[in-house]
């Protein structure tokens, strides 16, 4: 495709590069140098029978042909030495042979010749001069001044001549006017596919700036986001909110030249933007400061957030840009919105000390980093909170174990006892520690439930690092035991008493009868928990404060 087009192209050069008079200017060589070979030929063939006039005076016009055609000549001589050399030859042929010979032909090939070598009507002078000719060698042979000098010519009379001279002009007129329209014609055709060729080059040229011009936006573009997802993947590592947003900003302004990039946050309403992050020094002190924008339908950030799309300016539009006090040096300015899911958390500001440095194209790209932004921010965010949650959770669990362990420890302290003959429980209240062997604590959520000691065998005391470090996760894995022991025993009580309540449910719901009801949940009572005496009472013993004396019954089991 690309040879095509470069062939296209050198042709369309070459078509575009045709000059009518270097055209000429091969065309007349070509001529001189057939001439000079027919000349030659013709000389040889009939230089027998020539006269030695005629001799000298072709072997005069061979030479001049040879020298104008072999030599460096200009056009003009060129075209001048081959156009005597016919006319001479036509006129020597007149001058000896009269009207009965080839003398027209020689005038004829003159005048083409002459239209198709010179301009500005030429041709009609030297047809004009040709008929001068002529005519003058026919009236002075009619006259007696001038007798042809060819042997046994018939007799020539004035009609002979007269027909001589219009069968030469005719043809003459005709190869004039036709070789003229042909040349204008032919220039027209020329200059108008000149024109359509100037035309195509023109307007390749343009397609090749477009092209080059685009060429050159898509390699910006593609270095746009190129920067947009290294600065994207290095936020994306980032947890922490106030390092995000300050390398937000840093990256940002040194991967695309802005000289200033601010970053906004929302407060809950979404009516207030604060400056969270800056990468210049006059943005840092509006930091420090604890800037601000309040709501105002006049300040873009404002704009971006209602409308949430992002807003270019540039100080090429006059009154419409608004001036900064704060960013002396910005010409151009484009504000992002930062967006999660729909709602405009932040806003992402950047300057520019360029004229027109923001184009629709880079407000594409630059809001995909933004949303990325906003999603990382949001990401960061969530995951604090999570962590918080879980601190807290783990607070509580800690808390909540400690509570229960502490609640079953206090009624009773369980020990057991390794001895050599086995496994026996220690109820002892006052049994002292002493500091012999290893001791590793029972550690459940943060909690010291209980302790594992050690002793070994013989008296020695040496604890490596590795057997500690077993000892350890053992003793992980028995509280852990110990925990899930604790919640099934309680699930287990739990469950009986779920069972015990619906059983005394599903008795008490047997009867209607009031007294039976009661009677019965009374009997229940007692049995289910071993009670001395069970009592239920409805009713109250305030009647008098009544408007309506109540009925008070009263069952009580023993």
């Amino acid at each position: 495709m690309n040879s095509n087009f470069a062939s296209s192209q050198s042709t369309s050069q070459e078509m575009a590069a045709f000059n009518y008079k270097s055209w000429r200017e091969g065309f007349i060589l070509s001529v001189l140098r057939i001439a000079l070979i027919f000349g030659i030929g013709l000389m040889l063939f009939n230089w027998q029978t020539t006269p030695s006039s005629d001799r000298i005076l072709f072997a005069g016009l061979l030479t001049a042909l040879a020298l104008v055609t072999l030599l460096p000549a200009p056009y003009f001589l060129r075209a001048i030495v081959l156009l005597l050399m016919v006319f001479i030859v036509g006129a020597n042929s007149i001058l000896d042979w009269g009207p009965w010979l080839d003398g027209s032909v020689f005038f004829i090939t003159c005048v083409a010749l002459t239209s198709l070598l010179f301009d500005n009507r030429v041709d009609i002078f030297v047809l004009a001069a040709s008929m001068v000719i002529v005519a003058t060698v026919a009236i002075y042979q009619q006259l007696g001044i001038y007798h042809l000098t060819a042997p046994n010519l018939p007799v020539t009379t004035r009609t002979d001549w007269i027909f001589y001279i219009v069968d030469y002009s005719i043809p003459s007129a005709i190869l004039i006017i036709a070789i003229g329209q042909f040349k204008e014609a032919f220039a027209r055709v020329v200059s108008q596919m000149q024109s359509a060729l100037q035309s195509l080059n023109d307007e390749r040229s343009r397609l090749e700036s477009r092209v080059q011009e685009r060429t050159e936006e898509l390699n910006s573009q593609t270095i746009q986001l190129q920067i947009s997802t290294n600065v994207a993947r290095t936020v994306a590592e980032i947890q922490d909110i106030p390092t995000l947003i300050e390398t937000v900003t840093q990256l940002t302004s040194e991967q695309f030249s802005y000289y200033h990039v601010g970053l906004y946050i929302l407060d809950e309403q979404k009516k207030i933007a604060f400056l969270q992050a800056a990468s210049s020094a006059a943005g840092k002190q509006l930091v420090g400061q604890g800037f601000r924008v309040e709501p105002d339908r006049r300040n873009a950030i404002n704009l971006v957030i209602q409308q949430n799309r992002p807003i270019i300016s540039s100080d090429v539009e006059g009154e419409n840009f608004i001036r900064d006090a704060n960013f002396p040096l910005t010409r151009s300015q484009m504000i992002l919105p930062l967006t999660v899911r729909g709602n405009v958390i932040g806003i992402l500001d950047l300057h520019s000390d360029q004229p027109r440095a923001f184009s629709v194209q880079d407000a594409e790209i630059l809001k995909t980093l933004s949303d990325l932004v906003a999603i990382s921010f949001d990401n960061a965010r969530l995951i604090n909170e999570t962590k918080n949650l879980i601190n807290q959770l783990e607070i509580n669990t800690s808390f909540q174990a400690r509570k229960t362990w502490s609640k079953l420890t206090s009624r009773y302290k369980p020990a057991y006892q390794y001895t050599p003959a086995g496994v026996r429980p220690i109820f002892t209240a006052d049994r002292k520690d002493n500091a012999d062997g290893l001791h590793v604590p029972l550690i459940l959520y943060g909690q010291n439930i209980g302790t594992i000691k050690l002793i070994r065998k013989g008296g020695i005391a040496a604890w490596s690092e590795r057997e500690r470090v077993l000892v350890e996760k053992i003793a992980d894995q028995v509280a852990l035991a110990l925990e899930n022991s604790r919640l099934v025993d309680e699930a287990q009580k739990s469950s009986l008493r779920d069972q015990m309540i619906a059983n005394i449910s599903t008795r008490v719901r047997e009867t209607l009868d009031v007294e039976s009801v009661i009677r019965t949940a009374a009997t229940e009572l007692r049995r289910v928990f071993d009670l001395k005496e069970a009592e239920i009472s409805i009713g109250t013993n305030q009647a008098e404060a009544a408007p309506v004396k109540k009925r008070t019954s009263t069952l009580r089991l023993k």
